[in-house]
């Protein structure tokens, strides 16, 4: 409860603290975007107004200046923010909806145990309930319904969507019990397909590439729009990044409408809210174009980390910190026991301006690659050899230091030897990854109606 008594001394300050008995558990919601960058957020820096319901949370809360993602993949990340624990120290792993969460207490169970009800509402495929993410909560909305684009066979949900279908179940919560809320918004991962009346509100964004660019035939690859991105007869890079922002602009709206219900419900109870993403996107760096997950490099791993709590004036923090603290803040804020050994820890004390860990260490993991990120540097492990699917490789594995410039460019150094050896001791102790679960009948439908016969056999999370 260590999170609530420093909580509990700065309302005192204030003159307004009561007994700790007569406080109310606090209603919690914790929100994910998908794909989200934090360098595109007006609050982060971005020159346009792509975000004025993050903006809003963050004049009013706890701005986290160097987030650090735990994956730059969807599945392995959510994990990581619910267990507390790095990518390759829990089941899931560096795979991507191909694993499943096994065998490890979750942040949804304590908040269950302590008598919250607990719902979730998610919009992308790699975090439907086969993927065992929904273990603790009483509903784990993931009826998804249409598909990509380009990717037939991979079912997403719009902010709108997903966020009605939150709002109508608030609407039916009484105050008996206190809530603990996952939304997830699928927006703005691609293809960057912002609603008509969003569409041309930020217009084309100037990349660093002026020309054209090709069309892969893959969903990876450098130089190219990946073909699950591509836009009928669009191929400016800066038309695809105004795309980019404009779904942020719209997942950012129908998130502060959710906000504003949920604050309004849970008045009484002096709601707790965690805004993060789950990786950012890579728009040219290291001739990369619109996609994820081919590394941990700053533009896929930096992501925001926003929280408003009771007792929490609003300020800018700059220490390193991790999507394996989320689970151990968000426990700590309600006062509720620690997760059993988990890799972060409760940045509370932080919030209230406690004393500064003097230095920091965090884990980012992707498929064949790992990464250690210090407040000012990164050292990276890459290669087939570290790839689940691929298993063990006679290829050599590379590694490389990088440095953090005053411009915050970023420059090679000699390699880190003694990052390294944490990161093999790191590696060493890597969890098994457990199969995925089966489909629930009501997606193998979804799929069946689609023409796949065998809903089993097809791969719906393939690419990014």
């Amino acid at each position: 409860m260590r999170g609530l008594f420093v909580l509990m001394g700065v309302l005192a300050l204030s003159g307004c603290a009561k007994e700790e008995s007569r406080q109310p558990a606090p209603d919690v919601l914790l929100v994910t975007l998908d794909t989200l960058r934090s360098d595109w957020i007006h609050a982060y820096g971005f020159e346009q107004a792509t975000s004025p319901s993050i903006d809003a949370l963050a004049s009013r809360g706890v701005l986290f200046e160097n987030a650090i993602a735990a994956a730059s993949l969807t599945a392995p990340s959510h994990a990581s923010m619910m267990t507390g624990r790095y990518v390759r120290e829990h089941s899931v792993g560096t795979l991507n909806g191909e694993s499943r969460l096994e065998g490890i207490a979750t942040l949804a169970e304590s908040f269950s145990l302590a008598g919250y009800e607990t719902a979730a509402f998610i919009s992308n495929v790699v975090l439907r309930r086969r993927t065992g993410l929904d273990v603790g909560f009483d509903v784990y909305d993931d009826m998804l319904g249409e598909s990509e684009s380009n990717r037939p066979a991979y079912f997403e949900r719009k902010a709108q969507e997903t966020v009605g279908e939150a709002l109508a179940w608030l609407s039916e919560q009484d105050s008996s019990s206190p809530l603990f809320i996952w939304l997830h918004l699928q927006d703005p991962h691609g293809p960057y397909q912002p609603p008509e009346d969003f569409e041309g509100r930020i217009g084309s964004v100037p990349l660093r590439m002026k020309g054209d660019l090709p069309v892969l035939t893959r969903n990876q690859g450098q130089a190219g729009i990946p073909a699950y991105q591509e836009l009928a007869e669009v191929r400016d890079p800066a038309v695809y990044a105004g795309r980019y922002a404009e779904e942020i602009m719209y997942s950012d709206f129908w998130l502060g409408r959710f906000i504003e219900a949920f604050e309004a419900h849970t008045d009484s109870r002096s709601p707790v809210i965690l805004l993060t993403a789950d990786h950012g996107e890579s728009l040219g760096e290291h001739g990369f174009f619109f996609q994820h997950g081919q590394s941990v490099l700053p533009e896929l791993v930096r992501v925001p980390l926003i929280v408003v709590a009771p007792g929490i004036e609003s300020r800018r923090i700059p220490e390193l910190v991790s999507h394996v603290d989320i689970a151990p803040t968000l426990l700590d804020l309600a006062g509720l026991p620690a997760l059993p050994d988990p890799s972060g820890f409760s940045l509370a004390p932080l919030m209230v301006g406690g004393a500064r860990p003097v230095s920091r260490e965090v884990f980012s993991d992707t498929e064949g690659e790992s990464a250690l990120y210090a407040e000012d540097r990164l050292t990276r492990v890459l290669g087939s050899g570290l790839s689940t699917r691929r298993g063990d490789s006679a290829e050599p594995l590379r590694s490389e230091t990088l440095i953090r410039r005053p411009d915050g460019a970023w420059r090679p150094v000699p390699t880190d030897a003694a990052a390294l050896e944490r990161i093999s001791a790191y590696l060493e102790q890597a969890v098994p990854p457990s199969p995925v679960g089966a489909m629930e009948p009501e997606h193998i439908e979804q799929l069946r109606a689609l023409g796949y016969l065998d809903p089993e056999a097809e791969s719906e999370n393939s690419g990014p």
